[in-house]
């Protein structure tokens, strides 16, 4: 072992974060290095709830199989009365991106995934049981110390440093960033149990002032309940045995489970003021904590590590400068917030205050359930907040805001290719950068785009037609449907998509030039 060991990205932390940023650098060919001061991924049940958008990363990381092979997919919301009567149910079908928009999965099997993906790449190396120590940065790099199992240090010297260490980040602490927000005073008794029969596929809020309760599905008979506690009850009272089957007999009877982990936690809505200090930047919670109403802690933690790897990439590689990873927080921070927002409302719901907060809200959503555009709105999950970046790497169109792919996510429809197969757009795009040409946009037009930067982000290129596929033409067909309208506004045009599956900019071929010099702007 050298003096000093050189990478071109240190990860601090192997958490869900942690590991999918490494998964994208190795596939990006970017060498990294990962440490993380357990001996190995989490064993115990943490975050139990996935969305489309990261199961769409996973399909990206080659990794969707096994995950999804685990997950209990497409599960929906009910809201329950004081009285255990259903006053309110979401039940989204959509699949915009791909994917359900809301599934259960075990978090110690999606990190075990993500951990053994990571064998896939020569160039990156995981480290477990070695603890991140401290850090020093200049303008060419980061030099780390870190210690390993046998307390000896290591010197690293980084191109750049991802922490991805959690809420309690020692890189954010050593930085001297705050977390702007506020910490909840109310207290939450969670309960994870194993072998429950009850196979309801939705989470359920209890919505009762008196004590409001949730319980949350998982594959495999798992099953989450989460009990508020009141201000004068003790935590360890609550946490006895005796007490925890007292909490769950007006829900579950006689039925018997068996309780694998239980603690009480403290719940917060707070973002860090500064998600990148020179060479060193924040993802996960090390950069933003979120309520758990929602389920996007995880999930947002992921758009942050597709986000981050594929410009981190460009740097390293020569493709861009340093100002691109300006674009990092500038495009990821609002939307983390706007989560943050919507989880502190779906908490506003799920725990009512009083007797009038709770006949109130309940009345509310039956008047809702009788009008169309509301129930709509509510049942198809339509107030989760649509990823889409105003600023960043990316050119606007002249689509209005409603209408506009630019700086959003691109829809991943079901396609069907030359040879007759029905596959998902992605696997076609390719998990790089990919110039998608909407009919009579076609394969001349592509083939006509001849500005360097096409080649210096080694972009492949598709048509997506309403006709048959024509061969070994690069095209794709796209049936009509709620999904092809979403294409057909950008018919005749070609759409720029990025790594993470955003779209930078649409463009007509006479247009091609002008919009690529300013990329190539925002990448130098």
């Amino acid at each position: 072992m050298s003096d000093v060991e050189e990478v071109d990205v240190l990860i601090v932390g192997a958490g869900p974060a942690g590991l999918a940023t490494a998964n994208y650098l190795g596939m990006y060919g970017v060498r990294a290095l990962v440490v993380e001061r357990n001996m190995g991924t989490v064993d115990e049940p943490r975050a139990v709830s996935i969305d489309d958008e990261t199961l769409r990363s996973m399909q990206t990381l080659g990794l969707d199989g096994p995950i999804t092979a685990t997950t209990l997919t497409g599960y929906g919301a009910r809201y329950y009365s004081p009285g255990q009567k259903e006053f309110a149910r979401i039940q989204p079908t959509t699949r915009e991106y791909g994917h359900p928009r809301r599934s259960g999965f075990r978090q110690p099997e999606l990190e075990a995934e993500l951990r053994a993906g990571l064998s896939r790449y020569p160039n990156v190396d995981a480290r477990f049981g070695h603890s991140f120590e401290s850090l020093k940065q200049d303008d060419a790099g980061v030099t780390a110390g870190i210690l390993d199992p046998d307390g000896q240090r290591i010197t690293v010297r980084a191109g750049f440093l991802a922490a991805c260490d959690g809420g309690r980040s020692m890189v954010r602490k050593l930085l001297g960033i705050e977390l702007a927000g506020s910490s909840f005073n109310e207290r939450w008794l969670v309960i994870d149990c194993v072998n429950d029969t009850d196979e309801t596929p939705a989470s359920i809020a209890y919505c009762d002032h008196r004590r409001p309760a949730i319980t949350i599905p998982g594959p495999g008979r798992t099953r989450r309940w989460e009990f508020l506690l009141k201000r004068h009850e003790s935590e360890a009272d609550l946490l006895a045995e005796s007490k925890i089957r007292e909490l769950l007999a007006p829900y579950i009877g006689n039925r018997d489970v068996e309780i694998i982990r239980k603690l009480v936690y403290t719940f917060h809505a707070r973002i860090a003021d500064r998600w990148r200090v020179g060479r060193v930047f924040l993802l996960g919670d090390a950069a933003h904590l979120t309520p758990p109403y929602a389920g996007q802690g995880l999930n947002s933690g992921q758009r942050d590590a597709a986000n981050f790897a594929w410009k981190v990439a460009a740097v390293v590689k020569g493709r861009a400068g340093l100002a691109l990873l300006d674009t990092y927080e500038a495009e990821r921070r609002d939307h983390a917030w706007s989560l943050i927002r919507m989880a502190i409302q779906i908490g506003w719901v799920m725990v009512p205050r009083n007797w009038f907060h709770t006949y109130a809200q309940i009345a509310f959503f039956r008047l809702a359930g009788i009008i169309p555009p509301l129930r709509d709105y509510f049942v198809g999950m339509k107030f989760k907040p649509v990823p889409r970046f105003e600023n960043g790497f990316l050119c606007a169109d002249d689509l209005k805001a409603r209408d506009t792919l630019v700086g959003r996510m691109l829809p991943q429809p079901d396609v069907i290719d030359g040879r007759g197969e029905t596959r998902k757009l992605d696997d076609v795009l390719g998990p790089g950068f990919a110039l998608l040409a909407i009919v009579p946009s076609g394969v001349d037009d592509l083939a006509g785009l001849d500005h360097p930067l096409w080649s210096r982000l080694d972009a492949n290129k598709l048509v997506l037609t309403k006709d048959e596929p024509a061969g070994d033409v690069p095209e794709v067909r796209l049936d009509d449907g709620p999904l092809w309208h979403r294409f057909d506004k950008y018919a005749g045009r070609i759409l720029l998509v990025r790594p993470d599956r955003y779209v930078a900019a649409a463009f007509a071929v006479g247009e091609a030039n002008d919009i690529a010099d300013r990329l190539s702007d925002l990448m130098a």
